[in-house]
């Protein structure tokens, strides 16, 4: 493998860190409700930023490509795992059965698959590729059907998720309402992030702004 540097390096890496602390800190209070979700929630956060950072500090295909399929185990979490959490936060536990979150854990899986067996058959990343941009070596590639059954499954959870909150911060006592808002903001951010992403609307192409 052989690395470079790249600035965008220093945020991921401060996305993580604070993303590790949060899970942390929430692991002290498990016996909260929704803590375990949120645990899980962040390490999957931290995980995503670290790998894309590994993936943008790569020189050679290989090394981008093993870490584009490394940082998936983060990304198929991300939607359920939110969605599990404001179900839970907003007293909604009740959904969370062991039946809905065996429904709620097929696709992630199933991703996690196609993405690391993408090489026999191209239904997640149809082709990839290295391409330059000034100085520096970016991860390209061509979605296939698996991409973007992943993005349609994934959309309606995140937007579920806020919709839970949105809910929340209508109804909930002033008391509450600034969580509810700190929470909306930390979702909607990033997901503003990897749709503009995702539809090539970014004024960077060759940079997921989720993490």
């Amino acid at each position: 493998m052989h690395w470079q540097y790249t600035p965008y390096m220093v945020p991921l890496g401060i996305a993580a860190a604070i993303s590790v602390s949060l899970a942390l800190f929430a692991w002290r209070r498990r016996p909260a409700p929704d803590a375990t979700a949120f645990v899980l929630l962040m390490l999957a956060v931290a995980e995503w930023s670290l790998a894309y950072a590994l993936r943008l500090a790569g020189t050679d295909l290989a090394t981008k490509l093993f870490w584009a399929k490394v940082r998936y185990l983060g990304i198929v979490i991300v939607p359920a795992a939110w969605l599990v959490f404001a179900l839970q936060y907003t007293g909604r536990g009740k959904w969370f059965t062991r039946r809905n979150l065996t429904l709620l854990a097929i696709e992630p899986l199933c991703m996690l698959l196609l993405v690391w067996t993408n090489d026999w058959h191209g239904l997640y990343w149809s082709s990839v590729r290295l391409d330059e941009v000034g100085s520096f070596a970016t991860f390209g590639s061509t979605h296939g059907v698996g991409f973007w059954v992943h993005a349609a499954y994934s959309y309606p959870l995140l937007l579920l998720g806020a919709f839970l909150f949105v809910q929340a911060l209508v109804r909930s006592p002033r008391l509450y309402r600034g969580q509810a808002v700190a929470i909306l903001g930390g979702v909607l951010a990033p997901l503003a992030g990897n749709v503009v992403s995702t539809f090539g609307l970014s004024p960077f192409p060759h940079l997921d702004l989720t993490p």
